[in-house]
C-alpha cells in the first residue's frame, strides 16, 4: 500500500467525536482555542503525516521543528519497515501458525492446527483444559478469536467441524496470568509489548509497555492505559491512557501504582532479545508477552507495530521520537533509507 493511500485511509477513518474531544482537552491543558488546536493539527498532518492520536502522544503542539524530526510519523513508519523487515518474511509473524512453529519454544502452551488434526486428536488436545482459543492465523487486533470454555462444550463434533468451517484453523490452550497481575485485571491476560531491532547480528531492546484494562465497566469496555516498566519489574513512567489521562491508582482494583512490582521482566526482556534473533530478516518487532506463573511466554509478534504507544511524551515528559532511537542504532545505515 502507498502513502499516499495510507493517508487517504487515515484520513477515512477520523473519529470526529474523538477528534473533537481532543482538540478540546489539548487546548484547555496548553491555554489555546480549540480553532488554533484543530488548525495546528491540520498543517502537521500535511507537513509530518501526523494524525490527531499522534498529535497529542508525540505533543506535537509543543515541540520544535528539530524535535519532530525525531518522531516516526505515517509517512516515515512503512518506509522503515519496508527497509528493516524484508516483505518476503512477513508471514513468518502474520501468520500465527507459521508464527508458532517457528517460535513454539517462547509459547508456553499447546496449540494445534485443526486443518491436520483429526477428531480424536482434537478430544485429545481437549482434556484437561478450561477454556481453548479458536483464532483465524491472519487477522490481527483480536479480530475474530473466539474464546471457549471446555466444560460448555455440548458436542465435540458439531464444534470440530464448525472451526474448520470457519477457518479458525489456529486452537490454542489458554493462558493463565501471574496472580499478581491478576490483581491489576482479572478479566483479560495483560500484554506486555517489548520493542527490538536487529543490527549486525545483535538484537536491542527499544521500548516495552505493559497493558492494563482500567475501563469503570470491563464487561463492555475496553479502555486501556499504558505503563513503562524496567528490569525490576518497577513502573518506571507515569500510566497514561490514549486521551492522556494519568492514573495513580487503578480505577478498578484501587491499587496505587507505586506499590506495583510485574514480575519475570528481566526474563522477558532477555527471551525478546533472543526471539528478535530467529529470523533477522525481520529486524523490528513488537513482541506481546504475558506473564503466567512459570515465566514470560510470547503471545505473537508484529512486524508492524503500533510507533504511537513508544512515542507518548506524557510516559516521562519525553520530546525525542521513536525515529532518534532507531537512529541510534542503525548509525550510518539511516542514509540508506529514503525518507
Amino acid at each position: 500500500m502507498s502513502v499516499k493511500n495510507l493517508m487517504v485511509r487515515k484520513i477515512k477513518a477520523i473519529d470526529k467525536e474523538k477528534l473533537n474531544k481532543l482538540s478540546h482537552d489539548i487546548a484547555a491543558r496548553n491555554n489555546k482555542s480549540v480553532f488554533y488546536v484543530k488548525c495546528d493539527m491540520i498543517k502537521n498532518f500535511l507537513r509530518y503525516g501526523i494524525g490527531y492520536t499522534d498529535y497529542l502522544k508525540g505533543d506535537y503542539i509543543n515541540l520544535t521543528k528539530e524535535q519532530k524530526k525525531t518522531f516516526v510519523t505515517t509517512k516515515s513508519f512503512y518506509k522503515l519497515l519496508h527497509y528493516l523487515n524484508n516483505p518476503k518474511y512477513d508471514a513468518c509473524m502474520s501468520d500465527k501458525l507459521v508464527f508458532n512453529k517457528i517460535f513454539n519454544k517462547y509459547l508456553g502452551r499447546e496449540w494445534i492446527d485443526i486443518r491436520t488434526t483429526s477428531l480424536d486428536e482434537f478430544k485429545l488436545f481437549l482434556k484437561g483444559k478450561k477454556t481453548i482459543f479458536a483464532k483465524p492465523p491472519t487477522e490481527f487486533g483480536g479480530h475474530g478469536i473466539e474464546k471457549i470454555v471446555v466444560k460448555e462444550i455440548e458436542n465435540v463434533s458439531e464444534l470440530y467441524e464448525k472451526l474448520k468451517k470457519k477457518k479458525l484453523n489456529l486452537i490454542e490452550d489458554g493462558l493463565v496470568q501471574h496472580k499478581e497481575l491478576d490483581k491489576l485485571n482479572p478479566y483479560a491476560v495483560n500484554s506486555f509489548r517489548i520493542v527490538t531491532l536487529v543490527k549486525d547480528g545483535k538484537s536491542y531492546i527499544l521500548a516495552n509497555a505493559l497493558r492494563i484494562n482500567v475501563d469503570d465497566n470491563p464487561a463492555i469496555g475496553c479502555s486501556d492505559a499504558y505503563m513503562r516498566l524496567n528490569e525490576q519489574g518497577i513502573i518506571c513512567s507515569r500510566v497514561v491512557d490514549d486521551v492522556a489521562n494519568v492514573y495513580e491508582e487503578h480505577p478498578l482494583a484501587k491499587i496505587k501504582f507505586n506499590t506495583v512490582k510485574v514480575p519475570f521482566v528481566k526474563e522477558a526482556f532477555k527471551m525478546a532479545l533472543e526471539a528478535a534473533l530467529v529470523v533477522p530478516e525481520v529486524r523490528y518487532v513488537g513482541w506481546d508477552f504475558a506473564i503466567t506463573e512459570n515465566g514470560p511466554v510470547i503471545m505473537e509478534g508484529n512486524e508492524y507495530p503500533s510507533y504511537g504507544l513508544v512515542q507518548y511524551y506524557l510516559f516521562n515528559d519525553e520530546h525525542e521520537g521513536h525515529l532518534a532511537q532507531i537512529s541510534k542504532i542503525l548509525g550510518k545505515e539511516m542514509d540508506n533509507i529514503d525518507l
